[in-house]
């Protein structure tokens, strides 16, 4: 059974986030059947981002221009243990952020940025709660 996600997304201010990113995101019909977590919109701007965060389900990290506010959410994020997927606009890690971002998911024609988002939420959407918490898979009992 599909879950209601929190989704919580990461960006620099450097970016012109209404236009590049969020526009796309806010009209994609998988990302608004989930409560999608925009740090730059006014039911999240005033809220610290550190309790966003630990409210959110997953977390969608854009790194393409890296800031000081940027690094912090990265590394708290990555502190957090929450599943995370990691997009850069111009499918480059920069130097400052490489620490905390391990890889990347190539934005191509096949592969639009708002379609690896719909990929992620989409695929842990379909997990249960159970799943989530314990990814251990039994396959037998031995007797």
């Amino acid at each position: 059974m599909k879950r209601r996600l929190k989704v919580y997304f990461i960006h620099s201010t450097k970016i012109d986030y209404t236009n590049e990113y969020y526009r796309y995101i806010l009209s994609s019909p998988v990302c608004i059947r989930h409560e999608l977590m925009l740090p730059q919109t006014k039911n999240y701007q005033t809220k610290y981002v550190k309790d966003l965060i630990n409210e959110a389900d997953i977390i969608v990290a854009e790194v393409s221009k890296p800031t000081f506010g940027l690094k912090l959410e990265l590394k708290w994020a990555f502190k957090s243990g929450k599943p995370i997927k990691y997009i850069s606009l111009d499918n480059t890690i920069p130097k400052k952020v490489k620490k905390y971002v391990p890889e990347i998911e190539i934005i191509d024609d096949d592969k639009t940025f708002v379609k690896i988002i719909e990929d992620f939420i989409s695929f842990y959407a379909d997990k249960s709660v159970e799943e989530l918490k314990n990814p251990t898979i039994v396959l037998g009992d031995l007797e």
